[in-house]
């Protein structure tokens, strides 16, 4: 390029860049122009882009330009449009936008390629910039007419309304009238009805309000109660009341006694009673719903608001957040009114929900003033921290020096022995003198009295206790470890002490390792005894046996002498061994009482949750020991330290993991709700020390609970009709439930042998992986796309964990857990962060609102309570996790948007990396900027981390480089990190903050030492597009990575080497396919480097990949006898392999010093002949693979071209070095010298049909005509053509040569004499790419860049009729029927047209369904149909003699489809794609894949293929043999293919259910749903995530017969 016009090139590109510039500024000061900055930060991008091209810069001008003129038109178009725009208007905005991004990848691409590639490469970028110009200007059309129809909107709105208003004031004023005396009548009886059906919806935590506590005796306390009371009816006082104690003083006694006279008064609101008897009492989640339960029962005048309170909530009522309960159930009713609120033992409630209690209620009192609270518990350090200003200010409840005490506990024990007294069993005196004695605390009086009364004989007792020299009543725990000595004495019966206290262990260790309380009759059950009761009986003092025979530790203190050691000496509860205990008696539990079936439900077709009568079947048919067991033996299991301790406890596992047993307890799991616990406990016992066979059991109950959690834990029954079916053949459960459930459907191909090992690449999402992050415990992983889901994984398999999580409208950007856990925060560019359940995967309240533009980034504070997001609004904001409120105002100071936050370690500082090239640090608490901005990069900030020891930060840019930085100071360490060639997408630091892994819009991951700035080892390769995302696994082993690829890869942290198994089947583009000639094999070449063989029929990779290339496969093909394959190379070599069983065939074919360009066996497949970039030729014996002779030698340039003759004794080769050569093929001598006389490059050369004559073209706009036995030129250069020649051809009887040029002509030679035929063809406006004669030669056909076809009278030169014209972009593809009667052309535009190969005219319209750019046509071997395959990933059959599509597109491929081929027999279709794979197609609409089998006995079952598609799937009476699948059924049987017989109205739902009009019909995995929906026959490889499905439904048992599919 000259430099004028480079100088002219870069004005334009300049001027272009101010304008988009000065429309980003205008953007963002102008809010009618608000949807422009994006699209023009983005054009201003390109457009630098553009101007740093070394090479091609010409070729983008036209870009360039349209760009310049349709930003400017937005602008204009925008600032005329009166707002709020309207959506579609927006949605046009954000199309445009969209492209855009997709044209700034690709320029980023063209630019990284740089000058490689020479014609070829600019012949391509031309084609993609066409394509460009094209999908913008559809675009910018779609912005235009939303413009015009919101502009003619609003003016007809307008005049409308006015006329509106007008007349509608009257009668709207009458008809509100009217409307609100309707309304208030029926609000008014309806309102009773309702809020009791809201309130209902509350589930308290039963037991909470304190029923087991007694109240203080009457007179007692008064010290105490007094001024508590005084404090709850003073408005001045302070709202909180703290009273604290250590254990025992009776402060729940207190509270039970002033909750209770408060009710009686009407002034209670509710209270709440932490209690460690209790589970569900120990935590936070049943606090709200509890005190809004009571409040509506004790001040009926408040149940309104409390029912407004839950509508509010709605359906997530269950799962929504504490904040948001506490206040709209809690708090906002007690607005107005005078009540108290009593919070006892806050101690027992574990310490990360006590302080999120207390976080959000303390606030919240503002809101409601003359609420008070009172709460109680011992003085943890944390409740200290939070309530000390609220501590009560009473004497200490049990000081024993205190008058007011000791007169309490005196008229205590008086009052309980007064009984005994009364009956003579006491003395007054002996009453007085142990009042005295335990005068110091409430629950050693307590537990001394009960001591008394529960004695055969108190006076003995009490003496006992008064025993000076004993001292039994120094402390409570002297007095329980007398309790219990007392109760192991030897009794009547002869059994020893030693023995009894054995048994009173084993039950203690029961209700200590219990996780809910037990009844007698399971403690029984567990421990296989029938002396739980008399043992429970003889500890009545310090034991409580409910009415429900519930057993309850009376007081705390009691399980804390038990476990500790040092204190409880021969009565020590080593927990482990208890744990133990309770896993052996689980298990033993669940072998005896779990069964098919085991709730009796009657039909499969409807889920658990409308099974009206479950929890009525749950009660009768699931014992609460089994219940208990079925949920608790995991835990068991992993808190006694795995089986090793207990080999009882190996063997028990091992029966209960082999038969059904599994399946059973999975019906138990399902029935209570626990799927989700189940999972983790697998997965916590998975770790534990297991022995081999039980580590597999395990990991396979895991797998299959996972891979099915959906239909197992929504409908029972899918356990064995879904689950089942689909799981691994060879999976351990799989294996031992097929003889016990045979029948069920079956799936005949689709169902994979084994559990999928974890894969190298995580196939999920259907758009590119932007985030990933790992959960602390390293178990779990989650991905945020741009297809708006998020999805979880299981790090350990790489299997997903239920269904996508859906409820962004826009690409997910950032994704974090919580540290704890249970909580999953996204940022979306729908403007909004949202919060999700860890676990079910349910959406945690409302979107968090409050950005203006999309956010980049999210996440959690430290401690869980904090969310900090960044946004393209240039902000920075913090929220509240609990409550989704907004924490203060933005954080503002960039002054470009922010695309990564990171809270420190200590949870006290946040940084910020942004567009403006800067990170900052931030206060956590106020919000305030820490220091000057740090500055040191040179292009916009993607992604900062800190270092876990909280030292530095670490920040990766659009200028390629990571940085690090000292967190203090803010100055810069080192030097940049160099090593990415592209922007640097995200930064992660290791565990121990020795590493940084960073990603790379270079497709890499690279790691780095943290201290020296060193790269470590090579980059981490594998992924096909920008690295969006990584992060290291908690134990620093793994770093995960997301990319645009759409796939989430994993990584050894120390080696760099790709984790988990290969996908089966190509890894790189497919770019050759082939069939046998028998139509039996496909053989496929890809840029992956191997060649793979496939078993046409059923898809089944024939054995391993063919490797042994070490660069791409450009060129396969079969031997004439089909027994060989050749392949050719980039890495020099041809081989050979045996087509049968896949082996190399002797050793690679070296020779060439260059790539292999060509390969060609020779007709009779004796020989090959290779064509190379290193300037010769080979001939190779096709047998054994040795070269014949050396090679031939005498091009100086690469060899483009070679070609046997017709008779396959000679070879003609064309080079890039101007010379043609003949070669003998059986010697390998070159037959005479070069063929010289052409001045450029030989593109094309072809052997007339009798051999006798070689015809080439060349760049020097030639064409030659050769002897092909003498090699002598025959006559004179073909002159006439004014530039290169792309292409010859000679007509099928020889006499004539076809030319087509770069000069826009054909033109046609007399093959004899050389003489030009006439004049140039003319017509085409562009270069002609190919010319083809026609079958009997009367016509030629050429193609051309100017987006025509044409056909020409082959005799006369002259046009046949006009231009063949119709598509709207360039001729990607030509081809001729058979009969050579049409011909097929494929398009840029998209389309398909026929036309007539004689007259020329268009038959019928374009063949219109693509949706983007056709690369490949072809007729079938008959002629009638015609396939065509498109960049928008499909293929399509088309009728040739009318048009028409036959059926759907044939959908499945993830990637352009490259190339399409018919079968020889015309039965099936080939296509390869970029996506890596090669998929076999039914050429035969409507064609089944098997025929019903006759005789059969039980149901006979149609194949469903509707006549408008192709098939898919197929349902058979029995397996099919997969060696002859294809054989018709008659077009009559229609329904859906997916459908079981006789079963109406069939469909496929988004979340995998297949369901009737009759209800549930069976589920679908996800990797088998594409392939059992869409009407393709065959996907290679048959492991793919879109893989063929085929069920057979012979067996297939549902609704009310479901129970026989049992045997």
């Amino acid at each position: 390029m000259s430099s004028i016009s480079r100088d002219r090139h870069l004005e334009i590109i300049d001027a272009a860049l101010l304008g988009a510039k000065i429309v980003k500024d205008a953007s963002e000061c102008a809010p009618v122009l608000a949807p422009l900055k994006g699209v023009a930060g983005i054009v201003i991008t390109i457009l630098e882009t553009v101007r740093d091209m070394k090479t091609n810069k010409e070729d983008w001008i036209t870009l360039v330009e349209n760009l310049s003129i349709q930003i400017k038109g937005m602008q204009d178009n925008l600032s005329r449009c009166p707002t709020p725009h309207s959506t579609s208007l927006l949605l046009a905005v954000n199309s445009y936008e969209q492209k855009l991004r997709n044209v700034l990848s690709n320029v980023r691409l063209a630019s990284a390629r740089g000058p490689a590639g020479g014609i070829f490469r600019h012949r391509t970028d031309k084609e993609e910039i066409l394509q460009f110009n094209r999908d913008l200007k559809i675009c910018w059309n779609d912005f235009i007419r939303e413009i015009s129809i919101q502009t003619h909107e609003t003016v007809y709105r307008v005049e409308k309304d006015v006329n509106k208003v007008e007349k509608s004031v009257n009668q709207v004023e009458k008809d509100v009238h009217r409307i609100k005396h309707g309304v208030n009548r029926v609000e008014m009886s309806m309102d009773t009805m309702g809020d009791e059906s809201q309130i209902s919806k509350l589930t308290p935590v039963p037991g909470a309000t304190g029923e087991d506590h007694d109240i203080c005796l009457y007179g007692t306390r008064a010290a105490v109660l007094g001024p508590i009371r005084q404090w709850a009816n003073d408005p001045t006082t302070p709202q909180v009341r703290w009273l604290t104690d250590v254990a025992g003083a009776g402060k729940s006694t207190i509270a039970k006694h002033l909750s209770t006279e408060w009710k009686e008064q009407g002034r209670l609101a509710g209270c709440f009673f932490f209690d460690k008897n209790r589970p569900d009492a120990t935590n936070k989640t049943g606090f709200c719903d509890t005190i809004a339960a009571q409040l509506a029962n004790n001040q009926p005048q408040l149940r309104s608001l409390i029912t407004q309170g839950i509508k509010e909530i709605g359906p997530i009522l269950s799962v929504c957040p504490f904040e948001e309960k506490l206040q709209k159930l809690v708090i906002r009713p007690m607005e107005t009114v005078s009540l108290v609120l009593v919070v006892d033992a806050l101690d027992e409630c574990n310490e990360r929900d006590r302080i999120i209690i207390l976080h959000n209620l303390l606030p919240c009192l503002s809101q409601a003033p003359q609420l008070k609270v009172l709460i109680t518990s011992r003085p943890e350090r944390d409740i200290v921290q939070l309530l000390d200003p609220y501590r009560s200010r009473t004497e200490s409840l049990h000081d024993i020096e205190l008058k007011s005490n000791r007169n309490d506990i005196a008229a205590f024990v008086k009052y309980k022995m007064r009984g005994l007294v009364q009956s003579s069993e006491l003395t007054n005196e002996e009453v007085d003198r142990l009042a005295r004695r335990v005068n110091c605390l409430f629950i050693l009086a307590s537990t001394a009295c009960r001591v008394v009364e529960d004695s055969p004989n108190p006076h003995v007792a009490v003496e006992e206790l008064l025993n000076p020299n004993q001292d039994l009543l120094r402390d409570i725990n002297t007095l329980y470890s007398t309790v219990l000595t007392k109760a192991c004495k030897a009794n009547q019966s002869g059994q020893s002490s030693t023995s009894k206290t054995r048994e009173l262990l084993r039950v203690l260790k029961a209700i200590l390792a219990a996780s809910t309380p037990l009844t007698v009759s399971t403690i029984d059950s567990l421990l296989g005894i029938k002396n739980t009761r008399r043992l429970v009986g003889s500890l009545s003092s310090i034991l409580n046996v409910r009415a429900d025979e519930v057993v309850l530790i009376l007081h705390p203190t009691f399980r804390e002498f038990l476990e500790d050691p040092g204190v409880a000496g021969l009565f020590y509860v080593d927990m482990t061994d208890a744990h133990t205990l309770m896993a052996k008696g689980c298990l033993a539990i669940m072998k005896r009482e779990l069964c098919f079936n085991i709730c009796q439900l009657e039909s499969s077709f409807t889920f658990n949750k409308d099974v009206p009568d479950l929890d009525e079947r749950i009660s009768k048919y699931i014992s609460k020991e089994l219940q208990y067991g079925c949920i608790s033996w995991l835990d068991h299991i992993v808190n006694s330290g795995g089986t090793s301790r207990d080999k009882e406890v190996d063997v028990a596992l091992l029966r209960i993991t082999k038969v059904g047993y599994p399946l059973f307890w999975i019906e138990v799991v399902s029935a209570l709700g626990k799927i989700p616990k189940a999972i983790k406990g697998l997965q916590d016992v998975g770790r534990c020390h297991l022995e081999k066979r039980l580590k597999a059991a395990i990991n396979d109950i895991k797998r299959f609970l996972i891979a099915f959690s959906t239909p197992i834990s929504e409908s029972i029954p899918h356990i064995y009709i879904s689950a089942i079916p689909f799981t691994p053949k060879q999976s351990y459960i799989r294996q031992a439930a097929e003889s016990l459930f045979p029948n069920t459907m079956s799936i005949v191909i689709g169902c994979l042998e084994n559990w999928p090992q974890p894969p190298r690449k995580w196939i999920g999402h259907t758009s590119s992986v932007i985030s990933i992050t790992f959960s602390f415990d390293g178990r779990r992983i989650a991905s945020g796309s741009s297809d708006e889901t998020i999805r979880l994984w299981d790090a350990e398999t790489g299997q997903a964990l239920g269904e996508p999580l859906r409820g962004h409208k826009g690409a997910v950007r950032s994704v974090a857990f919580s540290p704890d856990g249970r909580r999953v925060a996204s940022g979306s560019e729908d403007v909004t962060i949202r919060l999700w359940d860890a676990e079910t995967g349910q959406a945690l309240g409302e979107p968090l609102r409050g950005h203006e533009y999309a956010v980049y980034s999210v996440a959690f504070s430290p401690d869980s309570r904090r969310v900090a997001s960044g946004s393209d609004d240039e902000t920075i904001r913090l929220w509240d996790a609990e409550t989704g409120q907004a924490l203060g105002e933005p954080l503002r100071g960039h002054e470009g948007g922010v695309y990564s936050v990171a809270f420190s370690p200590d949870g006290r500082c946040v940084a910020s990396g942004s567009w403006d090239k800067t990170i900052r640090l931030w206060d956590a608490e106020t919000g305030q900027a820490l220091g000057e901005p740090l500055r040191g990069h040179k292009g916009a900030v993607r992604s900062v981390a800190f270092s876990p020891d909280s030292r530095r930060v670490a920040s990766g840019s659009e200028d390629v480089t990571i940085r690090l930085w000292d967190a203090e100071t803010g100055q810069a360490l080192g030097e940049p990190l160099r090593g990415h060639e592209d922007a640097v997408y995200s930064v992660a630091f290791s565990p121990d903050s020795r590493r940084v892994a960073s990603g790379s819009d270079d497709e890499t991951i690279r790691l780095w030492d943290a201290e020296t700035g060193q790269a470590l080892g090579e980059p981490l390769r594998g992924h096909e597009g920008g690295v969006y995302s990584v992060a290291f696994s908690p134990d620093g082993r793994c770093v995960a990575s997301g990319s645009r690829d759409k796939t989430i890869r994993l990584w050894d942290a120390e080696t760099g080497q790709a984790l988990g198994e290969p996908l089966r089947g190509h890894k790189g583009a497919v770019r050759s396919v082939a069939f046998s000639p028998d139509c039996r094999r496909v053989a496929s070449g890809s840029e992956d480097v191997t060649i793979r063989l496939w078993d046409a029929e059923t898809g089944q990779a024939l054995g391993e990949p063919l490797r042994g290339h070490k660069g791409a496969v450009r060129s396969v093909a079969f031997s004439p006898d089909g027994r060989r394959v050749a392949s050719g190379s980039w890495d020099k070599t041809i081989r050979l392999w045996d087509a049968g069983t896949g082996q190399a065939l002797g050793e690679p074919l070296r020779g060439h010093e260059d790539a292999v360009n060509s390969v060609v066996f020779s007709p009779d497949g004796r020989h090959i002949a290779s064509g190379s970039k290193d300037k010769t030729i080979r001939l190779w014996d096709a047998e054994t693979g040795q070269a014949l002779g050396e090679p031939l030698r005498g091009h100086e340039y690469a060899v483009y071209s070679v070609v046997f003759s017709p008779d396959g004794r000679r070879v003609a080769s064309g080079s890039g070095d101007k010379t043609i050569r003949l070669w003998d093929a059986e010697t390998g001598q070159a037959l005479g010298k070069p063929l010289r006389g052409h001045e450029h490059a030989v593109c094309s050369v072809a052997f007339s049909p009798d051999g006798r004559c070689v015809a080439s073209g060349s760049w020097d706009k030639t064409i030659r005509l050769w002897d092909a036995k003498t090699g002598q030129a025959l006559g004179e250069p073909l002159r006439g053509h004014e530039n290169g020649v792309s292409s010859v051809a000679f007509s099928p009887d020889g006499c004539r040569v076809a030319s087509g040029s770069s000069d826009k002509t054909i033109r046609l030679w007399d093959a004899e004499t050389g003489q030009a035929l006439g004049e140039p063809l003319r017509g085409h406006k562009v270069a002609v790419c190919s010319v083809a004669f026609s079958a009997d030669g009367r016509r030629v056909v050429s193609s051309s860049w100017d987006v025509t076809t044409r056909l020409w009278d082959a005799e006369t030169g002259q046009a046949l009729g006009e231009p063949l014209r119709g598509h709207k972009g360039a001729d990607r593809s030509v081809a001729l029927s058979p009969d050579g009667r049409r011909v097929a052309s494929g398009s840029e535009g998209n389309t398909i047209r026929l036309w007539d190969a004689g007259t020329g005219q268009a038959l019928g319209e374009s063949l219109r369904g693509h949706e983007y750019a056709v690369h490949s046509v072809g007729f079938s071997p008959d002629g009638r149909c015609v396939a065509s395959g498109s960049r928008d990933n499909t293929i399509r059959l088309w009728d040739a003699e009318t048009g028409q599509t036959l059926g759907e597109p044939l959908r499945g491929h993830g990637g352009a489809v490259i190339s399409v081929a018919f079968s020889p027999d015309g039965r099936r279709v080939a296509s390869g794609s970029d996506d890596k794979t090669i998929r076999l197609w039914s050429a035969e609409p409507g064609q089944p894949l098997a025929q019903p089998s006759r005789g059969v006995t039980d149901l006979v079952i149609s194949v469903p293929i509707p006549s408008d598609s192709h098939l898919l799937a197929f349902i058979s009476h029995q397996k099919p043999n997969l060696h002859n699948k294809i054989s018709h059924i008659p077009r009559s049987v229609s329904g859906p293919h997916f459908a079981p017989p006789y079963f109406h109205h069939c469909s496929l739902l988004a979340n995998g259910w297949v369901s009737s009009l009759e209800g549930l019909l069976y589920w679908v995995p996800p990797h088998n749903r594409h392939g059992l929906q869409h009407s393709h026959l065959l996907t290679i490889p048959t492991n793919h995530p879109l893989r063929t499905t085929w069920i057979d439904f012979t067996r297939f048992r549902c609704g009310t017969s479901w129970i026989h599919c049992r045997k």
